[in-house]
């Protein structure tokens, strides 16, 4: 588990020649490809588990946040040098050296290791890999007739269902993992008679474009897209758009996801490019108080917005923000191959508008009302 809650699952395979093979449950690709590194046990404080050549406990650990979704400079708030605390039985328990994450080892049977070669536990990931095969931001899960909403956050590993309950919207988070056979829900959830405990036989069906599986091992569903919330926030668009006014205001890394693509526009391609922003009501040009969304560039002057879309008052209607470009400002310091910020800007003032989905006390997504393949997250 780490330091920020998410639990993960490793296969881990030493050897006495101080190395050793590497299954886990991040991704696809990591549930799948056995990884080789190296391995130290040594007597500091305490005796210690050293993982000293990058593997996939690394990756949970970068401080990158482009690699692992966390925070920039913390990653997921995860260790890969681990202090030994108890043995008893079958299990060692370990603490993480620098960020307190525990890691706990059990004794694997041949069994176990053929459930990450055989693909099992790569089918079990599918579950928080939907987005590259649906490409609409909302999700729906469909069972015996009832639609539930589904919002995964693999940062957090928690999952958000949302329903109508007769008249009146339900909402219900628990975190989740996984193991061989699937994904299991920490807390189930409760809707009247049905309870939802565990997803298995996630498989994709190309046909309909969605995924079959099973609720609780044996109850048929379908996970699919879809181009608006089950329950739209109609006050959110505005909530946004307040927060940034006066000194605070929004930051994005990578700019828009669309069909799929993460920076999809290619942004943080740009010459000396830090992150995109968005400021409510930044200033004042011939009596329009317009709207900016500047690219904030390590550029000659040191950090600072260089240029960026600006845009007049939005305008908000049928629960979603409109945008209307006004024009550009600081464009004479716009890069010669300005591809990526042409599209950015040009994506702004989609004519359907947008959504605005709150994740968190901080963050919102941004979803295009057109078809809800294409949005943004925005953090402060």
């Amino acid at each position: 588990m780490t330091a920020a809650g998410g639990i993960y699952n490793f296969h881990f395979s030493f050897n006495n020649a101080n190395r050793v093979k590497t299954f886990g449950d991040i991704d696809t690709a990591t549930s799948s490809v056995e990884k080789e590194s190296s391995y130290r046990l040594k007597a500091l404080r305490v005796p210690s588990l050293l993982f000293d050549t990058y593997t996939y406990l690394h990756i949970l650990a970068d401080p990158d946040g482009s690699v692992n979704g966390g925070d920039s400079g913390a990653g997921l708030y995860s260790d890969f040098e681990f202090t030994l605390d108890t043995l008893a039985g079958d299990s060692i328990k370990l603490t993480g050296r620098q960020q307190g994450s525990k890691l706990t080892f059990k004794k694997s049977t041949q069994a176990d290791y053929q459930a990450w070669t055989n693909g099992s536990w790569r089918s079990a990931v599918l579950f928080q890999s939907t987005s590259s095969y649906i490409l609409q931001y909302f999700k729906r899960l469909t069972i015996g007739g009832v639609q539930y909403e589904v919002r995964i956050n693999t940062v957090t590993r928690t999952v958000t269902f949302i329903w109508v309950d007769g008249t009146t919207p339900r909402a219900f988070t628990t975190s989740y993992y996984f193991n061989s056979n699937g994904v299991e829900l920490t807390n189930p959830l409760v809707n009247g008679g049905t309870t939802i405990r565990f997803l298995t036989n996630l498989t994709w069906n190309s046909a309909l474009a969605s995924f079959n599986l099973n609720v609780n091992g044996n109850t048929p569903a379908l996970l699919s897209g879809a181009i608006a919330p089950l329950v739209n926030d109609a006050n959110a668009p505005r909530r946004w758009w307040n927060a940034a006014l006066g000194d605070p205001y929004w930051v994005s890394e990578t700019g828009f996801y669309s069909n799929g693509v993460r920076d999809a526009f290619g942004i943080t391609k740009l010459p000396g490019y830090l992150f995109l922003t968005f400021f409510s009501q930044f200033g004042t040009d011939s009596g329009v108080t317009y709207d900016l969304s500047g690219f904030i560039l390590n550029g000659a002057s040191g950090a600072g917005i260089y240029y960026g879309p600006a845009f007049r008052p939005p305008t908000f209607a049928n629960g979603r923000i409109y945008f209307s470009f006004y024009g550009v400002l600081g464009d004479a310091n716009l890069p010669a191959d300005d591809t990526p910020f042409v599209n950015t800007v040009v994506q702004f003032p989609d004519t359907q508008g947008y959504y605005l989905v709150q994740t968190g006390a901080s963050t919102y997504d941004m979803v295009c009302a057109r078809d809800a393949k294409t949005w943004i997250n925005w953090i402060q």
